[in-house]
């Protein structure tokens, strides 16, 4: 499996087998990445704990079924019938006697009483707890949505990574390829002048190594691509996956010696407005400070626990008999309850301080998390410079060393050099290339890192 995907990524670019855009790449992972997917469900999930912190606020309406039975003794004890003399007012019995049982007094008693009934409760003001928490889950959900945000950004850049790593392994493997052709025709023309003793054994086997070491190159570049190829697939959420689309890297030459012939002013106005958009924009700075928010919303909370609470319940009974038919004596009562918390044994008071004290841990974190987020961000600014100029520099290298090449092979046709100095000539040659390709890569791939550090996209 491997060795056809291998097949394929080399074959891409001349055999017209369907390439995808970067773009394109990012918009089908954000669609079938299952991280991302996971990260989404959060959002939804944070949407609906908002709605459910809301149906606080409404009232509560349930319907009660309460069956009660009595035991034999106690049914019988209740029902037995006492008498009791009538005594007149002067305190003298009058010979008469009343006859009462305890049901008789209370009503009745039923060996099985059904009682059904509606009860409404509407909380009023429950020292603030039912708003605070309202405003928690809306925190909530506003920081599940940055932190979808930041999943989509991770995952941009990791496709990004992958594409431009794909493009930068399979320019190398021309590279390679192109290093070892070349090094198996000076190793024919050597051995051409070793057969004739025009030339050294030695100068035969310097080249036998280097074809060996390029064809080891070739070989590990092939199985990097396979590697990637792998993950690239599991990246977009798919069994496969389109290859990347060719990029020509010189389109990028104008931006490049932008930065690169950047002065010291201004590259601290580039840093300057590049961390105030990372300040306005970050959804990892906004995450924070929600974060900040929703500490103080807790300490807010734990203060009211010392204020009082007021609630309303109605309440409807149907019925309350030794039939369940709905049919008996109705009745209703309206409860309005207030509460003052007087001593709850220090629970509120010790409640209190640990949020005072949890307030004051996430302000120190989130103090300390946002100076390292914007140092990251001020160095991965400097890379992009930093990988400018080395571009640049890699350009001169190659201009250099195929001079350098030139002259040295000229020199080797005439004798006048040794075979040594045209392999380095050779390996320079190679080396230069190689960094100058790799060098374009990086410093496209860190452009993409910067999108990392801020939200330019439409909401």
């Amino acid at each position: 499996m491997k060795k056809g995907i291998i097949i394929i990524l080399c074959l891409a670019s001349v055999g017209g087998l369907p390439a995808i855009s970067l773009q394109e790449s990012i918009g089908m992972a954000r669609q079938h990445n299952n991280a991302v997917q996971a990260e989404q469900s959060s959002v939804q999930s944070a949407e609906w704990s908002q709605k459910n912190a809301f149906t606080n606020f409404l009232p509560k309406v349930s319907f009660n079924e309460t069956t009660v039975r009595l035991d034999d003794d106690t049914y019988d004890e209740m029902n037995t019938i006492y008498q009791i003399p009538i005594i007149d007012p002067n305190g003298i019995p009058t010979g008469n006697s009343l006859y009462l049982s305890a049901a008789a007094l209370s009503g009745g008693y039923y060996k099985t009483t059904y009682t059904s009934d509606i009860t409404v409760q509407q909380p009023v003001f429950n020292g603030g707890k039912v708003i605070l928490g309202y405003q928690l889950a809306k925190l909530a959900k506003n920081q599940a949505r940055l932190a979808f945000t930041n999943k989509l950004k991770e995952t941009d850049y990791a496709v990004a990574s992958t594409y431009l790593g794909l493009l930068k392994l399979q320019d190398l493997k021309i590279l390679s390829e192109k290093s070892l052709n070349s090094t198996l025709s000076h190793l024919e023309m050597v051995q051409t002048k070793y057969s004739v003793e025009a030339a050294k054994k030695s100068d035969v086997l310097q080249w036998q190594v280097k074809v060996q070491n390029d064809r080891t190159s070739v070989y590990e570049i092939e199985n990097n691509l396979s590697e990637l190829a792998g993950y690239w697939n599991n990246l977009l959420g798919t069994e496969r996956a389109d290859l990347p689309d060719r990029i020509d890297v010189q389109n990028y030459d104008d931006e490049i010696a932008n930065f690169a012939n950047m002065k010291a002013s201004e590259i601290a106005l580039t840093l300057q407005n590049f961390l105030q958009e990372v300040n306005q924009t970050s959804p990892t700075l906004q995450s924070l400070n929600i974060a900040r928010k929703m500490m103080k919303k807790q300490h807010t909370m734990a203060k009211g626990n010392f204020l009082p609470s007021f609630n309303l319940q109605y309440s409807y009974q149907m019925e309350s008999d030794d039939k369940l038919n709905l049919d008996g004596d109705d009745n209703w009562n309206l409860a309005a309850v207030f509460s003052f918390p007087i001593f709850q044994s220090g629970a509120n008071f010790t409640n209190l301080i640990k949020a005072k004290y949890d307030l004051k841990k996430t302000e120190y974190q989130t103090d300390w998390a946002k100076q390292n987020y914007l140092t990251a961000a001020e160095n991965v600014m400097r890379k992009l410079i930093t990988k400018a100029k080395t571009v640049e520099n890699n350009k001169t290298a190659v201009e250099f060393a195929r001079e350098n090449n030139q002259i040295i092979g000229d020199l080797y046709k005439q004798g006048l050099v040794t075979n040594s100095e045209l392999l380095d000539a050779e390996t320079m040659l190679f080396s230069s290339e190689m960094n100058l390709t790799a060098s374009y890569y990086d410093f496209i791939l860190t452009k993409y890192e910067l999108e990392k550090y801020k939200d330019s996209e439409e909401k």
